[in-house]
């Protein structure tokens, strides 16, 4: 159940960011520029592989596999 919260909250919290990308381009940056910026670099593409592969086993995964 904590869990669950943590990733609602860490969704939301990335949507409100984004949501003031759009609103105000000078004071935050969208994810569609910071994905762009970090898939320039070698070590970025890395980072954003990572970041799938972490998202994957822990939120899709975790609760599809059934628990015993």
């Amino acid at each position: 159940m904590l869990v669950t919260l943590v990733w609602l909250a860490l969704l939301a919290s990335i949507a409100l960011i984004e949501l003031l990308g759009r609103v105000r381009p000078s004071r935050a940056s969208t994810l569609r520029r910071t994905g762009a910026l970090l898939a320039t670099r070698v070590s970025g593409r890395v980072i954003l592989l990572l970041l799938w592969v972490f998202v994957g086993v822990h939120l899709f995964a975790r609760y599809t596999i059934p628990h015993h």
